[in-house]
């Protein structure tokens, strides 16, 4: 499972004034479903992720009967097509939201199936 998100920061080891204990990179993410995030990012790519990149984060568990997830930045997807998959996700959250969110009938009227 992945699920789209967009860079808000990176917090590199080799960023100015970053103290740090080991050499791994993360990103602050906001997600398609308006969580806000802190992830790691995959050493083969953490040198090229940047502020406002289009990213894919690796959701999937650790072991087939684990509850915990990898929770990994994996992919930076170009901004075509990131754009495009973020819009799809988010007019299908929007979607979700606005449904619950419309009145419900009243006491003894009818509702209508649409």
């Amino acid at each position: 499972m992945y699920h789209i998100g967009v860079i808000q920061n990176v917090l590199s080891p080799r960023s100015k004034g970053m103290v740090s204990s080991d050499s791994s990179t993360q990103a602050v993410v906001r997600m398609w479903d308006e969580n806000l995030l802190i992830l790691g990012v995959d050493k083969k790519i953490s040198a090229r992720v940047k502020k406002g990149d289009y990213v894919l984060a690796d959701y999937s568990p650790l072991a087939p009967e684990s509850g915990h997830r990898r929770l990994c930045i994996t992919k930076i997807i170009p901004s075509e097509m990131g754009r495009l998959v973020w819009n799809t996700f988010q007019g299908e959250f929007e979607r979700r939201k606005n449904i619950g969110q419309q009145p419900q009938p009243q006491p003894g009227q009818m509702r209508y199936i649409r």
